[in-house]
């Protein structure tokens, strides 16, 4: 008697494949939408082959010479993100070689923090005509806040009474941001441009969306903005300042100003001091007014 021979299993195209990956209940809500916006140019390359032909050592390696030209820290990002999939693939059995082998992360040093000068970030805010950009932006600064997390903002996020915006961090961490009256003439300029929305996304796109099945949709049916076209208008209002220059400056302007350590914590969102040392260590307003503020003490007391 014949033996019939186990059925082989069918491994899904990439598309399918990332599709499931990003499913998985234990991403925080920020890290799926990072690891799609990261794998979207590997899928426009290879997402209609099965898994296994698409994550091949050749493909792999033409795919991030591709991504070259990039910085080193979105270069390293987009490697991540690709990693973190491939190591998925293998426990689903789609991949057996680990296709990144020999191929390695780009060196990114780590510097001082790039921030800006305040008044020539504020200029360049004062002359934003569009409504929502210009709530947008000034919202960012006001808050020092990460793209993604202004982005991630619903209308009923906001305390228009305590001025106050509910903000769901990195790692879905919670935490609150009060903005100031300048920011909130702007934001509510913007919603009654809308038709004052009471539920929904904060920002949206200026045109409906085409794709609703896939979109986070208002009641019209706009979408959200994406952190790709919010980059896109950034440096179309500056001289090439990349978005997260916006967060360094606020956060640096506040520590020159005086914010204690625990007081840029709660600002900034970062969960540790060590986190904050880029601000705090470089700045050289806020080291030269301790040590002004030191030596009047000192003076006060005596020489001892």
């Amino acid at each position: 008697m014949s033996r019939v021979a186990e059925p082989v299993p069918l491994i899904p195209p990439l598309r399918a494949t990332v599709e499931h990956f990003l499913r998985r209940s234990r991403f925080a809500a920020r890290t799926r939408e990072s690891y799609a916006q990261d794998l979207a140019p590997l899928l426009a390359r290879v997402g209609d082959r099965p898994a296994s032909a698409a994550l091949t050592h050749t493909v792999a390696a033409a795919y991030l010479a591709t991504q070259d030209h990039l910085s080193a820290g979105t270069y390293n990002r987009r490697y991540a993100a690709l990693r973190s999939l491939v190591r998925w693939c293998r426990t689903q059995g789609y991949v057996e070689d680990d296709p990144l082998c020999g191929l390695e992360r780009r060196p990114q040093v780590r510097g001082t923090p790039r921030a800006l000068d305040p008044e020539q970030v504020e200029a360049v805010l004062r002359g934003i005509r569009d409504a929502r950009d210009r709530a947008l932006f000034w919202l960012m600064y006001d808050g020092g806040l990460r793209c993604r997390e202004a982005l991630a903002i619903d209308v009923d996020d906001i305390d228009w009474t305590e001025r106050c915006i509910r903000i769901r961090g990195k790692g879905d961490r919670p935490r609150e941001m009060f903005f100031s009256r300048r920011v909130a003439g702007y934001l509510d300029t913007y919603l009654k441009g809308r038709g004052e929305p009471a539920h929904g996304p904060l920002f949206v796109t200026a045109r409906k969306a085409r794709n609703p099945r896939r979109a986070d949709l208002t009641a019209e049916g706009y979408a959200r903005l994406s952190y790709r076209q919010v980059d896109t208008l950034w440096k179309g209002y500056t001289p090439g300042w990349d978005l997260h220059q916006l967060r360094h400056t606020a956060i640096s302007n506040r520590a020159a100003k005086g914010y204690t350590e625990v007081e840029l914590k709660r600002f900034s969102g970062h969960t540790s001091l060590r986190g904050l040392e880029v601000y705090i260590a470089h700045n050289r307003e806020a080291a030269k007014r301790k040590a002004r503020a030191w030596d009047r003490h000192d003076g006060a007391n005596g020489d001892g």
